[in-house]
């Protein structure tokens, strides 16, 4: 039965440890390649699984920048991406609520800030 991709550890897939050198990442995912390719295991479920999972483990430790997420934040590397892209360009970000907030019988943030100041001081 086939891990589920979001415990996958894309280092234990490729059989290298986690300070592998983008060489030794190569050199092991080609080994393993021609070890589970398809066509030389037709009608094998279970090397056509660790082919898939192969490759998608290679695909994400040979991009310096998708390794850099996969090392930061685990299995969660795909979800921190997409959270991190929708909110570090302003055209990517959704109208929140705080660009339009108003704020009651203060008008502007400064009257607010003033406000509070003049109560403390």
């Amino acid at each position: 039965m086939p891990t589920p991709p979001e415990s996958t550890d894309y280092y234990a897939v490729l059989k290298v440890n986690r300070q592998a050198s983008l060489l030794t990442i190569k050199q092991s995912y080609r080994k393993l390649a021609r070890q589970l390719h398809p066509d030389l295991n037709p009608n094998d479920v279970a090397a056509a699984e660790q082919f898939k999972a192969l490759n998608e483990a290679y695909e994400v430790l040979s991009d310096p920048a998708k390794r850099r997420q996969y090392d930061r934040y685990g299995a969660q590397w795909k979800k921190a991406e997409k959270g991190y892209a929708s909110t570090s360009h302003p055209s990517n970000r959704q109208n929140d609520d705080f660009d339009e907030m108003e704020f009651g019988r203060f008008g502007r943030f400064e009257d607010l800030l003033g406000d509070l100041l003049d109560r403390y001081s």
